[in-house]
């Protein structure tokens, strides 16, 4: 989002300027691309408090292997808009398919039960509504 100056006739006589502008103007600012550490920072932060919230099914074995990768949008203040969508699913084999959903829907409630989720708000600007999140039970140990 950008932000918004907006310039008042005479402010620049009392601000000392060599003239004043004869009229109102409004100039839209596009915000400042946040840092490369900010980006780094805020990523491992998103991951670390979603991550909290995933409660893995109660599968075992092959079942640990699936993978669910969502879609998920969230509003300024961190809450999520809508459903989140099961964009894929690696790991799944004929003898785990059974636990495919199972695993899909933990990978939903956990994002459901984080929001709202703490980002800095001047990164929503920058396209950071819309996040890809993988869930695998086998990497978190």
């Amino acid at each position: 989002m950008a932000r918004t100056i907006i310039l008042v006739a005479g402010l620049g006589l009392a601000l000392g300027a060599c003239a004043a502008p004869t009229g109102t103007a409004i100039i839209n600012v596009p915000p400042k691309r946040p840092s490369a550490e900010l980006v780094a920072k805020a990523t491992a932060d998103a991951a670390a408090q979603v991550k909290r919230c995933y409660r893995a099914p109660r599968v075992f074995g092959e079942g640990r292997r699936i993978t669910t990768k969502l879609a998920v949008n969230y509003a300024p203040d961190g809450n999520v808009v809508g459903v989140p969508t099961v964009l894929s699913q690696s790991g799944v084999t004929p003898d785990n398919r059974m636990f495919a959903d199972e695993m899909a829907a933990a990978a939903i409630e956990s994002v459901v039960r984080c929001s709202p989720l703490h980002l800095p708000a001047e990164l929503y600007a920058f396209g950071w509504s819309s996040f890809e999140l993988t869930f695998s039970p086998a990497l978190r140990g």
